[in-house]
């Protein structure tokens, strides 16, 4: 079922696409982008902090125009906990900004591409305001 561990935090954890599965688990990536400013915690498209989050990578899109959900691949138990967030627009992103991000946002005009495909939209201008949501990874139930 889609939603199973999910369900479990209310719906919220972190979908990413199928790509960036290797830099999960290397542990690599610590810092993910999303479209404009998503800081204020009574939006539901935040992440709260220090709260353990289901990460599920993503092996279908779905089409949320027409009510298809996404396709995902099984639980590996990826686990993350936010440590914050930073809002700016992308054309102000640094490189320590963007330290710990998927490798195809390194560079505020990659972060566009990275945007544009991910929410299969027109590149978005480079005033648009970016949240980078921050975090660590959860240790394994064994301790791991």
């Amino acid at each position: 079922m889609v939603l199973d561990r999910l369900a479990t935090y209310g719906g919220k954890g972190l979908w990413m696409r199928s790509a960036y599965h290797e830099g999960f688990r290397e542990r690599q990536i610590t810092t993910v982008i999303r479209p404009g400013d998503r800081s204020d915690p009574n939006d539901p498209r935040n992440n709260p902090p220090d709260i353990d989050l289901p990460v599920r990578f993503i092996k279908v899109p779905g089409d949320q125009a027409r009510s298809i959900p996404a396709e995902l691949f099984p639980d590996d138990g990826t686990t993350v906990r936010f440590t914050g967030c930073t809002v700016k627009p992308i054309k102000d992103l640094t490189p320590d900004d963007l330290r710990g991000c998927p490798p195809d946002a390194r560079t505020p005009e990659l972060v566009r591409y990275h945007l544009a495909l991910t929410y299969n939209t027109p590149l978005p201008p480079p005033e648009s305001l970016v949240t980078l949501f921050h975090f660590e990874y959860a240790k394994a139930p064994h301790g791991g």
